[in-house]
Formats: C-alpha cells, sequence, structure tokens
C-alpha cells in the first residue's frame, strides 16, 4: 500500500469530536477521559452516541454510522476519539459515505474494534491513530501515566510521528476507578527482535488488533484481506480475549498460504495482554505467543524482521501507532522511526 497522509496536525483551541463507533465507556471512568483531552487544551465536543449506553448502542448501527459521517464532514471538528473499542464496529463499516472520509482530513484516535475505521481511513489514503481513544487510554489510573500522555500528544500536535521507543515499565492489570488503588507494574525488557540481520526495511504500516484482523479475513470482501502489498510492514496485536496459541498460528497460518507473509517487509508485534494470574504464568503466555508468529513466519516469510513487545494495543502505557504511515525498521541499529 502506499503511505498515506497526514491529517492535519491539532493545536491549542482545536475542537475534537467523541464518538461510539462501537460500545460505551464506563460512565464512572467518562468525565475523567474528558477532562484529560481538555488537558491537551483542546474544546471537546460529545457526539450523540457518546452519551448513549451500550445496549442502546448495539440497537443503532445507523446512529453510529451517521455520527462518524457528520464528525468527519464537520468543518469545525479537527479531531475524532473514539469513546472506547468493542465488538460491532465492523456492522458500520458498510453506511459509512467514503467520499465524506476521503475529502475532509480528519485525525483519528482509536483501538480495539476500531481497526476495521482505521482500515477504511488507511484504504481512503489517510493515515490514523492506533490508540489514544478516550478509555482506556485518557481515562484510567489517578493520573495518566507520562509515556502514554508525551505519546498521545505528539499523535495529536506532530507530524511525522518519528521515531518511538520502548517504555520502561507496563502492565495488563485493570484500574478500579472506586478505589484509584495503583496497578501493579512490571519492568519492561524493551523490544525483542527477531531476523534482525542489520538490514533496513522501509513500507507501510497497517493493521490492528488481532481479533478484529481475523474478523476481517472471515468477511466477504473484507478490507484487510485486499490491502496487504509487497513490502508492507503488519502492526498487530491481542487482546484481553487471550487468544490461543493455536488461534493465533491458524491466522498466521492463512496469511502465510495466502503469501501475505512472504510479501512483508516487516511485522511489529504489540505486547499482548495476558490472562490474569501469576506473574510466571503471564510470561509463559506472552513467550509462547511469540514463539509460535515466530515459528510461522520463519516458515512462510524467510529472514522477515520481526519487533516483539511493542507499546501499542490492550496494554499500557500507550504508544498511538500511526496507521498507514510510513515506517522504517532498521535491525542494525533496532530503530523504528514513522515518517
Amino acid at each position: 500500500m502506499q503511505p498515506c497522509t497526514y491529517p492535519p496536525a491539532l493545536h491549542p483551541g482545536a475542537t475534537v469530536a467523541v464518538i461510539a463507533p462501537s460500545h460505551a465507556p464506563p460512565r464512572d471512568m467518562f468525565d475523567r477521559g474528558i477532562s484529560r483531552l481538555e488537558s491537551y487544551a483542546l474544546n471537546v465536543e460529545l457526539f450523540e452516541t457518546a452519551t448513549r449506553e451500550t445496549d442502546w448502542l448495539r440497537s443503532h448501527p445507523e446512529a453510529r454510522a451517521a455520527d462518524v459521517n457528520r464528525a468527519f464532514a464537520d468543518d469545525n471538528i479537527d479531531g475524532i476519539v473514539a469513546a472506547m473499542g468493542g465488538n460491532r464496529a465492523m456492522q458500520i463499516i458498510e453506511d459509512i459515505d467514503e467520499s465524506i472520509l476521503r475529502d475532509n482530513p480528519t485525525r483519528f484516535f482509536g483501538s480495539s474494534d476500531n481497526t476495521h475505521l482505521h482500515l477504511l481511513l488507511n484504504r481512503l489514503g489517510w493515515v490514523s491513530f492506533y490508540g489514544g481513544q478516550l478509555f482506556p487510554d485518557l481515562a484510567v489510573d489517578s493520573e495518566m501515566h507520562p509515556f502514554t500522555y508525551r505519546n498521545i500528544e505528539r499523535a495529536m500536535f506532530q507530524t511525522p510521528f518519528g521515531g518511538c521507543q520502548s517504555a520502561a515499565e507496563w502492565t495488563d492489570e485493570y484500574d478500579d476507578p472506586k478505589t484509584d488503588v495503583p496497578r501493579d507494574w512490571f519492568p519492561a525488557d524493551g523490544w525483542y527482535w527477531h531476523n534482525a540481520t542489520g538490514k533496513t526495511v522501509t513500507g507501510t504500516v497497517l493493521g490492528g488488533c488481532f481479533e478484529m484482523l481475523e474478523s476481517q479475513l472471515m468477511l466477504s470482501g473484507g478490507l484487510f484481506s485486499h490491502m496487504i502489498e509487497p513490502g508492507d510492514v503488519l502492526a498487530v496485536e491481542t487482546s484481553g480475549e487471550t487468544p490461543t496459541h493455536a488461534e493465533v498460528e491458524r491466522f498466521f497460518t492463512v496469511l502465510g498460504e495466502r503469501g501475505d507473509l512472504a510479501d512483508l517487509g516487516g511485522i511489529l508485534v504489540g505486547r499482548p495482554e495476558t490472562p490474569k494470574g501469576t506473574v510466571t504464568k503471564r510470561n509463559a503466555y506472552r513467550l509462547e505467543q511469540r514463539r509460535t508468529i515466530e515459528r510461522v513466519c520463519d516458515e512462510y516469510a524467510e529472514n522477515c524482521p520481526l519487533v516483539f513487545d511493542l507499546d501499542f494495543g490492550h496494554t499500557a502505557p500507550v504508544l498511538p501507532l500511526p496507521l498507514g504511515a510510513e515506517v522504517t525498521i532498521d535491525t542494525g541499529a533496532r530503530t523504528i522511526v514513522f515518517e
């Protein structure tokens, strides 16, 4: 895929719309998320879907699609933030007016189920940011993690996004807003490189949440299944559904059988959310997922560079990934830079 264009950067005083393409966030965290958006010196406008409960949103996909269309069409809206992810965004894609999204470049922030909307925006030629949504990224913890705050700020106000680094710590514990007891954080070991042979690859990054990309492969005419081109870089991360290693193996095997793995310039893998339990159990899950991906990719795409444990996806802190942007992976210097 040809590199996409960054929509205009936000600026102090810009207006961002909050919409719910899928589900609604917990109401006890909603106001805190809005307040933190405003802490970036932004004006916040709540669209109808952002004020509704999940049960209503499930029953009104047409309203969710209408809010997407209206937010992108509004000349007074400079950025759009998804309220949260979910499991229903695929329902609205056919009701989104592609001409509105194509003709109105607007920075979009969301992850998880919003993968479907990212794929559409990228196909239409626009960079979009995988991360930075209201819940959980902006709303959790008594104070935003500095890594999250800083990188969301970069995604909002900077073009291009530039280089990225690993966080020093991470967690997949859930935040309890009723107590605000700090979550347990674990030391991060940095990125893990596989097939780091010293070469440098440059390509367009696309992808998102594993479970949503898997759903795309099931859809007749799914966006993802037609978007991978030679040299592209796949970004993928698994959610709190903690798919089995067999599921992960099947997904990458399908990409291998389709010839997609052999076409890729590289693969970026987000640190997976792990099953609850002991640290030993969690580390074992992460290690086996990594080995599964390595094994299948080596079978179908020998020497394809893989980088694991990036800070995008369902763990914290959060690096909003600029999907559709050109990325350069230098396996010798072990750097990742988004142009």
